[in-house]
């Protein structure tokens, strides 16, 4: 797929969007129920029983949804469940849910620390008249990762966890994120193994088949971050000072679009 196709697509019929007001929330939640009943095989009820329709996790996150900009439906989400020194919650997901051992000694003096989770894709996207359902498919699960590496420009965790599928991880390193496994596998709702990657090495390692998205995104946030900055402030457990945006929006003030991304990775 050429990355022109994917940046016309992710920019222009589908947009990124941090969730902030609670129109986004019960859409996170519809489409939580939408997908995981069917991949799980559980009722609503089952669902809402283990967190995986909304849990205190998503708290203590930044979470975002995938938009298709013609019909105003929401069609993905994705959570960076963050840990820094004011959260109430000081174990990941993997370990306090998934049962993930022996990882504490990566999170010692380390925080702040972020595990992606609850990725989310409806089964019936919308029609396309120039790609097939499988390229869209494959598209906004690009998608869906450009939202978690703006995540990562703007809150500079030191590592980045996730616990997912074999499948799954064959997606990410087809993209150059190149995870380390940092435990044994778990059943946990099907095979799941632990990873993690230093955030730096993502954010090289993606800057080419990724940067030009992301940049896109930052701009954008720049030209209008009342929203971002009100969900900031009404989240107890960030502070302005932890974000970056406004040294990035300088950034693209003195150097342009182009901005090298030594720059926007700052110390």
């Amino acid at each position: 797929m050429y990355s022109n196709q994917i940046f016309n697509l992710l920019t222009k019929e589908y947009t990124i969007v941090l969730a902030s007001t609670s129109q986004d929330f019960k859409a996170i939640k519809n489409l939580r129920e939408e997908v995981f009943s069917s991949k799980y095989s559980m009722s609503s009820y089952q669902l809402k029983s283990i967190g995986f329709i909304y849990s205190k996790d998503d708290k203590q996150s930044f979470i975002y949804l995938l938009k298709h900009i013609p019909t105003n439906q929401y069609v993905g989400t994705v959570r960076a469940f963050f840990i820094n020194k004011y959260t109430p919650i000081q174990k990941l997901p993997m370990q306090k849910d998934g049962n993930v051992k022996n990882i504490d000694h990566l999170l010692v003096d380390s925080f702040p620390i972020v595990e992606i989770s609850r990725g989310a894709l409806i089964q019936n996207l919308p029609s396309h008249k120039k790609y097939s359902a499988l390229q869209i498919r494959t598209m906004l699960t690009y998608g869906l990762m450009i939202a978690t590496r703006i995540n990562f420009h703007l809150y500079h965790y030191s590592t980045v966890f996730t616990f997912i599928e074999l499948s799954l991880y064959h997606i990410f390193k087809r993209q150059n994120v190149i995870f380390e496994q940092v435990g044994e596998p778990v059943d946990s709702y099907g095979m799941r193994t632990p990873f993690a990657i230093e955030r730096k090495k993502l954010l090289k390692d993606t800057e080419i088949s990724m940067g030009k998205l992301t940049r896109h995104y930052l701009k954008q946030l720049c030209q209008n971050p009342d929203s971002f900055w009100q969900f900031i402030d009404n989240n107890p457990y960030l502070e302005r000072s932890d974000i970056q945006l406004n040294r990035i929006c300088q950034l693209f003030k003195e150097y342009g679009d182009d901005v090298d991304l030594a720059l926007l990775l700052g110390k």
